[in-house]
């Protein structure tokens, strides 16, 4: 038999696949749940933006931890112990002011592995990964020094937070890989959120491939290579088409997200990060999003639950 012969039959049985996490994803395996699906602003009851992974019925994954985040977490029904990692996409107070809630809940637990921390590098209007966590756990310089044996690699405590911090700027445009253990990959790349370092992800699990936009205006153009073939891509609709000023350098605008969406050929948009300005316009975001994107988009709420 031909290696041509062979590589269609398995193409035409779905046993191979030219796209990364179709066919092969394991989608009974994996769901997507909202911790939060707005921004900063204090108007509908719903959380800021915070989103978790599960594998096999496991809470695995954490992307960002915004105000309420870590009460959605517990009403999910996660543990805590689970957890592998947590990811953010950057450390404005939306994305990342529950995390030291949850370690703090994390103490009554039984805890033992090391949790690792993935997120940008800093610059004078945000911190780096490393930053962020002595600031808020730092023996001599945190709000919560009685903390610091968490970080501190000489204090005793049941496990240690290990920070890893990721470059991204505009001169760093490549993807990496910065995550690949007990099933999950990651994989990162810098975009665009005005002047603030900020990382877009692709998370890889059983097979299913879900990416993250963060908060972004799409100038750097790195979101759609990234996320080709996600079979879920959570985008943020922060602003309308209209907007103007600083949102439009900090957000994407609804057309783009629908240009992102199919370009990198995903299966499902879930819209999140909702604001005011764009929450009360979902019609006509939808109506520009569909001009590019042809399918599956939905609006979802804290806790709802997503299969691959």
């Amino acid at each position: 038999m031909s290696k041509n012969y062979l590589v269609l039959v398995l193409l035409l049985t779905g046993l191979l696949s030219t796209s990364p996490g179709s066919a092969q994803c394991q989608s009974g395996r994996v769901k997507l749940q909202m911790l939060g699906t707005r921004g900063p602003e204090l108007w509908d009851g719903q959380a800021s933006t915070g989103y978790l992974l599960w594998l096999d019925d496991r809470a695995r994954v954490v992307i960002d931890a915004g105000p309420g985040t870590v009460q959605n977490f517990e009403h999910s029904g996660a543990r805590y112990e689970d957890l592998d990692l947590f990811l953010f996409s950057h450390f404005h107070i939306d994305h990342s002011a529950d995390f030291p809630a949850y370690v703090k809940g994390g103490f009554f637990t039984d805890r033992k592995r090391d949790l690792v921390l993935i997120g940008p590098s800093g610059n004078d209007y945000l911190p780096s990964t490393d930053q962020f966590l002595l600031r808020f756990f730092g023996k001599d310089t945190g709000v919560y020094p009685y903390m610091s044996s968490f970080i501190d690699p000489d204090a005793g405590s049941s496990y240690k937070i290990l920070p890893k911090t990721v470059a991204s700027s505009y001169k760093l445009l490549d993807e990496h890989e910065v995550y690949a253990h007990r099933g999950i990959r990651v994989k990162a790349v810098s975009v665009h959120h005005a002047v603030l370092p900020a990382l877009g992800y692709r998370v890889e699990l059983a097979g299913c491939v879900i990416s993250f936009t963060g908060d972004m205006s799409g100038r750097f153009h790195t979101m759609p290579d990234l996320a080709r073939g996600s079979d879920i891509l959570v985008a943020h609709n922060a602003i309308p088409e209209d907007e103007t000023g600083a949102g439009q350098l900090l957000h994407m605008k609804p057309g783009y997200i629908g240009k992102l969406a199919a370009d990198a050929g995903v299966k499902k948009l879930l819209l999140t990060h909702l604001m005011k300005r764009s929450a009360g316009r979902k019609e006509e975001n939808l109506a520009l999003i569909r001009k590019h994107y042809k399918g599956e988009i939905l609006f979802p709420r804290d806790l709802d639950v997503f299969r691959p």
